[in-house]
Parts: structure tokens; C-alpha cells; sequence
């Protein structure tokens, strides 16, 4: 039967040696516990002040019994004491906040913890998750990437929200292919992130709206009503004119000529309420005009005429009536007399 290759007095013996060689090396200070030696598993103290990073990484690998490895480029010294003994995964995680503090992290791949540079740590994380679920399973200091997938809001709407939470040495990028955010930062900051973006990425569209017209025509409010609440952008050549809003929160409005009626969906009551305003402005009787002029623009619906051709056989009268009788208004004083309009009343 094959002897395991360390055995517990070997250990044992190890951590001696290493305190050792901590006290050798000039640190004030090492690592206590109660008992000759630190046993895997067990409660432990820590006493490290300023002690070489290196040399406590290897303590953190023999009490946790991780294989840790340190990158050349880590240097330095640290401080990591506590009052009372604690856990060995406890012990690990305040080490990590140790060297998050310093500008260093812990990055886990296939059961090696890399002490790294925090710069590095975004380029050899292993860890991808795609649920919050598995991200609140891993250790705060610990670097991750997360895919944030998002049913109703744009990522790129996110984007300018979310970066400044995010340290310059993690990043964030958009993949518009399937509307998600990918993300690589500490573990405990991308459960905050996954609160906000749940928080953000919501329904923000309300219900359709029908707005009845009373003296104006659908098909000639509509684009008016679309340019003013869209401010001008759906004209702009080439895509958004600046500062334009995302398409997902455009006003969409639409003209039913049948019922003279208006269809809203707007991005949120804000908008629908705005609509209602400029439409009750505009959608006056020619008697509420602002200057007093009484409008002469009338809306027939028609039972069995088709509205086209019955358009161009009106027109045609109309043109017929103004020609014939063009000489005899040209007999008033000075000669040039206006035309007057019909009054409404006369208009069956």
C-alpha cells in the first residue's frame, strides 16, 4: 500500500520551519496557534506584520491546504493580524483583501490560486459564470467573470452606468449580438453590479393608448406629435442624431384613418403624458384657434365613396367653379378682389 507523501508530523514539522525562517529573514512577526503546530482544517491566529507576501502565501497554502503560487512581479511586505482565531477559509480571505488593498488578486484555475498582479488577474481567471447564483458562491476577493444577459434594456444604455463602478484594472464589454454585458471584477462587487442591473433591466414600455381626435386628422398629427417628442432625431441622416435616446425608449405613434384615432406606446407615463399634452394643444376646434381666425379644415367620413377618387372629383368642381367665376370679381374697386371661403355652415 503506497504511504501518502506528506504526513502530518511532516507538515508539522514544515510550518516550524517556515516560522522559522520568517523570524530569520527579519519579520517581527509570524503566525500562532494554539498548539505546537497549525493542523489543516483547524482554528488558527494570525500575526503577520510586515511580513514578505511570499512567505505568507506559502503559510496560507500549508494551513488551507491550497496550492498557491505567487507571480515574480508580487512584491512587498503586508500586514494581516487578527485578535481571535479563525477559519482557514477565513484566514485566505483576509489575505486576499490584503493584497486587493496592495493592487494584487487571487485568481483561481483548476485548483491553483495565483497571487497576481490585479492588471493580469482579468487575463488568467478561469472562472465564467452565467448565473448571480454561482458568482455569490465564490469568495469576495475572488476575480470572476459574469455574463449578464438582458431581456428589455439596451447594454449599451447600461454601459455609461455601470463603468464607473468598476475598477480601471476590471473590465466591462457589451456583446449587442445577444443584448448582454460581460463583466470581470471582484466577486463581491459583481453581486452589487447583479442588484443594479436587475434593478435597471425592467418592462419600459407601458400599455398601447388610443387617443381619439375630435377636429384634427390622424395622418397629418401624427409626424408632427413624432417630432416634437422625439426632438427632431428620426430625421437626422445616418442613424441617431446626437443625443438622441435609444430606440427601446422612442415614442412609437401610429394614425388609424378609420377611426381618426391616434396609437400610442410610449416608454414610460412620463411620455404618455407628454403626448397627451401636445396632442389636446393641437387638436382644437377652428373657434379655439389662438388668433381668433375661424379654421376652415373638416373631416367627412364617407359610407360607401371612395375617398380618393371622390377627392379628385371635388377638386376638379372646385377648380371649375373658381375659373367661372374669376371675371366677374374682377370688377371691385382697386381690381383685386379675394375670394372667400365658404362658411362652415354651408359645408354638408
Amino acid at each position: 500500500m503506497m504511504k501518502p507523501l506528506f504526513s502530518t508530523g511532516t507538515v508539522a514539522l514544515a510550518v516550524r520551519v517556515l516560522i522559522a525562517a520568517t523570524f530569520l529573514q527579519g519579520a517581527p512577526a509570524a503566525f500562532a496557534q494554539t498548539g505546537d503546530a497549525p493542523r489543516r482544517g483547524e482554528p488558527i491566529t494570525l500575526n503577520f506584520a510586515n511580513a514578505d507576501i511570499e512567505a505568507v502565501a506559502r503559510t496560507m497554502a500549508v494551513v488551507t491546504g491550497r496550492d498557491v503560487v505567487v507571480d515574480p512581479r508580487v512584491k512587498g511586505t503586508m500586514n494581516l493580524v487578527t485578535d481571535r482565531a479563525i477559519q482557514p477559509a477565513a484566514a485566505f480571505n483576509q489575505f486576499a483583501s490584503a493584497l486587493r488593498l496592495q493592487g494584487f488578486a487571487v485568481v483561481e484555475a483548476d485548483g491553483l490560486y495565483k497571487v497576481v498582479p490585479e492588471a493580469d488577474a482579468k487575463l488568467q481567471s478561469s472562472t465564467v459564470n452565467t448565473s448571480i447564483s454561482a458568482t455569490a458562491s465564490s469568495g469576495s476577493n475572488q476575480i470572476v467573470t459574469q455574463i449578464f444577459r438582458l431581456n428589455y434594456e439596451s447594454p449599451n444604455n447600461l454601459l455609461p452606468v455601470l463603468r464607473p463602478l468598476i475598477p480601471p484594472n476590471n473590465t466591462i464589454n457589451v456583446n449587442p449580438g445577444n443584448n448582454s454585458l460581460v463583466i470581470t471584477d471582484y466577486a463581491d462587487n459583481m453581486r452589487r453590479l447583479a442588484r443594479i442591473i436587475a434593478s435597471l433591466d425592467v418592462p419600459n414600455a407601458s400599455d398601447i393608448e388610443v387617443i381619439q381626435l375630435k377636429h384634427s386628422v390622424a395622418t397629418d398629427m401624427v409626424p408632427l406629435v413624432q417630432r416634437l417628442v422625439d426632438g427632431g432625431s428620426a430625421a437626422a441622416p445616418g442613424g441617431a442624431a446626437p443625443g438622441a435616446t435609444d430606440a427601446s425608449f422612442r415614442t412609437t405613434l401610429l394614425a388609424d384613418p378609420r377611426s381618426n384615432s391616434l396609437i400610442l406606446r410610449a416608454a414610460n407615463p412620463a411620455r404618455v403624458a407628454l403626448v397627451r399634452t401636445l396632442v389636446d394643444k393641437l387638436d382644437r376646434a377652428p373657434s379655439e384657434s389662438s388668433n381668433g381666425a375661424a379654421g376652415n379644415i373638416y373631416v367627412v367620413y364617407l359610407k360607401n365613396a371612395d375617398a380618393v377618387r371622390l377627392a379628385a372629383t371635388l377638386r376638379a368642381a372646385m377648380a371649375a367653379n373658381q375659373q367661372s367665376t374669376m371675371p366677374g370679381a374682377a370688377g371691385g374697386a382697386g381690381g383685386g378682389a379675394v375670394p372667400q371661403q365658404s362658411a362652415p355652415q354651408a359645408m354638408q
